[in-house]
């Protein structure tokens, strides 16, 4: 089998946002590929067929992700968007199906309620007045809010948006409700008989800044009538009517700060609200495992059978579990599951493993339905537990493809983003490359890693301190269960947090011989103010501020410690990236100039904080030929 490379990463079919019939008999999802030649995604829909395993597209496009069933069970897509409306498309069977109806809005989502009626989110067409007065306008942006930009949306116009009951068999469209910038609307749900919605609502203080905790509110459809259940309180996960209650999944944020895991509540329609979920059930809501081999939308939670689904990541996994009214937990999947679907008892899934992409399997069963393995050798994952500040983690060390016992290998410590996310042994692209090419890749979640509940992902005031000290202890341990590793050729690298540990490592230790630091913090005084989550994320995690406790803003900032660095580094940033903003990268680079030691650094153009992952096929791929590079030229 051939090695992976580089270029691989346009042959991978991501397959995302799956969806069931009303009948159980078809499966909708997308497959999403590289497009080199274009430098852009293709998306597409596919359908499954359950009863015979038949899989085919439905569109080929590259740009179709917006669908739904029907009450027959038709897939209903958006096929076509123009300056008027959105032109939606049945399909009853093989092919590409025929128009049905069209919208004059630019519709953001759709789904089937119940016959011919559907709940459609959607904006109002941008007039000709409109589109010029832009063009007119686009030499400046006028900023009077906080945020005012966002990681991979850019500046924040707060353009109005709506709920609608749209239905197909009147040509009718009728509003349920408005999202504006008065009124932000978050999550949005209905009861099963559409009477009732329950909301989430962004609070803005008089200037304009946007606080952290929403209000939850009932609505009553026919009248209009707005109650407002719980104000000011929590941040929501999500929302959903469970007979006559409402179920909700939050956080208030008073024991772990804005990275704490939330919980699951119960809320009558007065706003008496009580936790049913268990003290001891600290999990991290969604998939926040690491990997570069995923694109598209994965769901999180979802209503069937009287009971809340979700997902949640737990030690270095994710499982489905659902729970009821009454706070009863059931694991309904103990797998990695990617995004699921459920009509009745079935629940089909998208999973990965060590060595293939998201594949779909149903319920316990062991058969995958559809497969979607790499086409390549797959290296092997060690793996060993280590005590460190007090609690138990998991090593992970990657083996050369063609791994001999009796050699030694150059090695990278890999450091993952957040800090709340983590590594397991789901396949990674880039790190099979290299364990390809003849590294091995070590690799850890230290303490502020997710999956361990709230008291183990809190580290305000800890950065560059404990998981610094988990770091170091499991590479020595790496070195020492492993003499394969050669410790006079080792690199480090990492990306957002991982780039944030990464420059905390070169200040702080000369044991590495390369590094790459990709859109990384640091400078905490600096990244107060111009990040998208930087006037509230800052100061959270540091647990100080510029004004009033500068020191411990400033002791944790790599930045501090620039002037001791020796390790010759890559730097990686995109001028897009309004998470950890260029500036963070340049400062760290030119200091590193300054000193004398060997720096480069490549700015990608047009890039967001999401380039390893799912930036443009051109970038990335220049990205991780240049890591290799770099690792090369001073590992080998």
């Amino acid at each position: 089998m051939k090695k992976t490379k580089i270029k691989d990463i346009l042959s991978y079919e991501f397959f995302s946002n799956l969806d069931i019939s009303n009948d159980k008999s078809k499966l909708a999802y997308t497959r999403v590929k590289g497009n080199f030649e274009k430098n852009k995604y293709d998306s597409n829909i596919w359908i499954y067929l359950t009863k015979t395993g038949e899989t085919y597209p439905i569109t080929d496009d590259g740009n179709s992700s917006i669908y739904t069933f029907d009450k027959d069970s038709n897939l209903i897509f958006k096929a076509k968007s123009n300056d008027e409306k959105d032109s939606f498309k049945k399909v009853t069977d093989h092919g590409i199906g025929r128009e049905i109806f069209s919208i004059k809005k630019d519709v953001a989502s759709i789904k089937w309620l119940k016959d011919d009626l559907f709940l459609v989110k959607a904006s109002d067409k941008k007039s000709k007045k409109e589109k010029a007065k832009d063009e007119k306008n686009k030499y400046f942006k006028k900023l009077d809010t906080l945020p005012f930009y966002v990681n991979g949306g850019g500046y924040l116009d707060y353009r109005p948006s709506a709920y609608y009951f749209y239905d197909s068999k009147k040509d009718q469209l009728s509003k349920i409700i408005d999202s504006n910038f008065d009124k932000e609307i978050n999550l949005f749900s209905l009861n099963d008989d559409f009477t009732k919605a329950i909301f989430s609502k962004t609070n803005y203080d008089e200037n304009k800044v946007m606080g952290l905790k929403e209000d939850l509110i009932l609505l009553d459809i026919n009248s209009k009538e707005e109650k407002t259940l719980i104000k000011n309180e929590f941040s929501y996960y999500r929302a959903e009517f469970l007979d006559d209650k409402i179920i909700f999944v939050a956080t208030n944020m008073e024991k772990g700060g804005v990275n704490e895991d939330a919980f699951i509540y119960s809320c009558d329609f007065d706003g008496n609200y009580k936790k049913i979920s268990d003290d001891d059930f600290d999990m991290d809501f969604g998939n926040s495992l690491g990997t570069d081999a995923r694109y598209g939308e994965g769901k999180t939670f979802a209503k069937a059978n009287d009971k809340l689904y979700f997902i949640s990541t737990e030690k270095e996994s994710t499982k489905l579990y659902s729970i009821d009214i009454k706070g009863d937990l059931f694991l309904e999947i103990d797998d990695e599951v990617e995004d699921f679907t459920i009509k009745d008892e079935d629940i089909y899934y998208f999973s990965m493993d060590k060595n293939t992409m998201a594949e779909l399997k149903k319920n316990k069963e062991e058969k995958i339905l559809i497969a979607n393995k790499v086409q390549s050798n797959v290296s092997s994952i060690k793996t060993f537990e280590f005590e460190s500040n007090g609690d138990i983690l998991k090593g992970f060390v990657l083996l050369p493809t063609d791994f001999d016992e009796n050699k030694k290998y150059p090695t990278i410590l890999s450091i993952h983003g957040g800090p709340k996310t983590e590594f397991s042994d789901i396949f990674h692209h880039e790190h099979q490359v290299f364990a390809n090419d003849g590294y091995i890749i070590i690799y850890t979640n230290p303490h502020g890693s997710s999956g361990n509940g709230v008291k183990f992902s809190d580290i305000r005031g800890k950065y560059g301190d404990i998981d610094y000290d988990d770091l170091m202890r499991f590479t020595d341990l790496a070195i020492e269960k492993f003499p394969q590793i050669d410790a006079n050729k080792m690199g480090v690298y990492g990306g957002s947090y991982g780039g944030f540990m990464t420059n905390w490592i070169i200040g702080n230790t000369d044991r590495f011989k390369a590094a790459c630091s990709q859109r990384s913090i640091s400078n905490w005084t600096s990244f107060n103010g111009v990040s998208d989550i930087g006037y509230y994320f800052a100061s959270d995690q540091t647990n100080g501020d510029i004004w009033n406790s500068f020191d411990n803003i400033w002791d944790q900032s790599p930045i501090k410690y620039a002037d001791k660095v020796k390790t010759p580094t890559l730097f990686i940033h995109s001028d897009c990236d309004y998470r950890c903003p260029l500036e963070q990268g340049l400062q760290m680079y030119s200091k590193i100039k300054l000193n004398g030691v060997e720096s480069k650094m490549f700015v990608f153009h047009g890039e967001n904080h999401e380039l390893s992952r799912s930036g443009k096929p051109h970038a990335r791929l220049k990205r991780l030929k240049e890591i290799k590079k770099w690792f090369d030229g001073h590992l080998k």
